[in-house]
């Protein structure tokens, strides 16, 4: 009997030691794996101290950046705010951000203020709450303009409707290898500016062999879909620049793939070609096969640029740290890489020189601050996203990402950056599109490349089966048709 009592006491000691070690951690900072994009309810945010009793709380989603990027920032926010605390969290995994935002939303929760993609605009405008007129802080829509670049103002102005602030202004460049351009092109020692003249040099640094990969180098990384980071970004940056119109006057239907009023009588498909053209046998710039990301496939353009594979890729901002941390693992790992001091950035090729056309044109892909239509704090809200786009706060941003200022009074310092400032040179003439479905548009035109490359389509019969479907998702969107078509996806 004493041996029972003795082991129902023992247990009762012990039993909150157990369900401690058993209970799950709150993650840290160094929990925060990037593409998990996940976090606990029951935990405090990372990064951010819990509110205490009796503060109001502001929660603020965003993606990718480190919490340090906005550390600083937050602090001297809450300084200026006193009883007002702002929580964050952060996520890597677009799709899973996009999901949870929209059902968190759905659901009359979610945060107050959030990151969202340039293109995920058109779609989710209804659940952004535009800046209230009736709020002091409210930006006249033409002090906008005058602040912010023109693609920021096309893409979050509606109906004279303010509905969110850039922090950056990410655009689309190329990324080479400075020994490469140095050693094997006797007349320059960068990519050119115009693609006639690129495909002159991707024919020059490209070496063909008898390896699994069939290249000993390639000259760049473009013509593919399924092996390429930006494959469909860089297809949407030549439509840019051909002029392409995307949709009719009432954004009823897409015509991309028609005949055009213009100095290209079907400019998208000239621009399919153009991509296509450096991943097909038959065209002399052919650089790009199947079977050069077969080492590993999941590392896609950029483990043959690390490796020393390809000379040039097409790539945003944040494409430099994962080049340098791809440098870093195969460092450790005792493969093959090149010197991170090689890495160049140059502006993305032109169809034309600017004199001739009067134009130049890139890719914008950015991350705007929204506010979610849920919030019961809109004033605090707007607040705060003003506090975050500020001249003096995006210093700061900068020095920390190295992400093109979204502000016109900032751009001119931020050119003279000896490495990141091509795309601040870029970040006045980055241009959007408007998207009605990124995920679909994404698979629509990733599939229309691949089947020009695997030759089971023509660019002509390829843009034409792509511009049907995108037509039927932009209909589904504006529920002109019914939400259970699947367009073919």
């Amino acid at each position: 009997m004493k041996n029972k009592k003795f082991l129902i006491i023992c247990v009762l000691l012990l039993t909150p030691l157990l369900l401690s070690g058993c209970k799950k951690k709150c993650p840290t900072e160094e929990d925060n794996i990037p593409g998990t994009g996940t976090f606990r309810s029951d935990c405090p945010s990372v990064g951010v101290l819990d509110a205490k009793k009796g503060l109001k709380e502001l929660d603020f989603y965003f993606v990718f950046d480190n919490t340090d990027a906005f550390k600083e920032q937050i602090q001297a926010f809450q300084s200026k705010n006193p009883g007002l605390v702002v929580r964050t969290k952060k996520f890597a995994n677009l799709n899973e951000y996009e999901d949870l935002i929209i059902n968190e939303i759905a659901e009359g929760e979610g945060p107050d203020v959030f990151m969202i993609h340039n293109s995920w605009i058109t779609k989710h405008q209804k659940k952004l709450l535009p800046i209230p007129l009736d709020l002091p802080i409210t930006m006249p829509p033409e002090l906008f303009r005058q602040t912010f670049f023109q693609a920021a103002a096309e893409d979050l102005i509606k109906d004279e409707k303010i509905y969110g602030m850039p922090m950056s202004m990410d655009n689309l460049a190329i990324y080479y290898n400075k020994a490469y351009f140095r050693d094997l092109l006797a007349t320059t020692d960068s990519p050119a500016k115009l693609w006639a003249e690129i495909k002159d040099q991707v024919f020059q640094l490209t070496k063909r062999d008898n390896s699994p990969e069939r290249f000993a180098l390639s000259g760049i990384a473009m013509g593919r879909a399924d092996n390429i980071t930006n494959a469909v970004d860089a297809l949407y940056a030549l439509m840019l620049q051909f002029g392409v119109k995307f949709y009719d006057e009432k954004e009823e239907h897409a015509v991309f793939a028609q005949k055009q009023a213009g100095d290209v009588e079907n400019p998208g498909v000239e621009a399919l070609k153009l991509f296509t053209g450096f991943a097909l046998p038959s065209y002399k710039n052919y650089s790009w096969n199947e079977t050069i990301t077969g080492a590993a496939p999941d590392d896609r353009d950029v483990g043959p640029f690390v490796r020393g594979k390809t000379a040039m890729i097409v790539g945003y901002p944040y494409f430099y740290d994962v080049l340098v941390q791809k440098i870093q693992t195969q460092q450790k790992l005792g493969g093959k890489y090149i010197d991170v001091k090689d890495i160049g950035i140059a502006p993305l090729p032109q169809l034309t020189t600017v004199e001739e056309s009067g134009r130049r044109d890139t890719l914008a892909s950015y991350f705007p601050l929204v506010v979610s239509r849920t919030t019961d704090m809109p004033e605090e809200a707007w607040s705060f996203i003003q506090f975050m786009t500020s001249s003096d706060v995006l210093q700061t941003y900068y020095k920390k990402t190295h992400r093109p200022t979204s502000r016109k009074d900032m751009v001119a310092e931020q050119q003279t950056d000896a490495m990141f400032g091509v795309f601040a040179f870029q970040a006045p003439f980055a241009k959007s599109l408007k998207i009605y479905d990124t995920a679909a548009y994404a698979k629509i035109f990733g599939d229309a490349i691949q089947e020009v490359v695997r030759n089971i389509a023509t660019p002509e019969d390829a843009l034409r089966d792509a511009q049907t479907k995108v037509t039927c998702v932009l209909r589904r969107q504006k529920g002109l048709i019914g939400p259970e078509e699947d367009c073919g996806l």
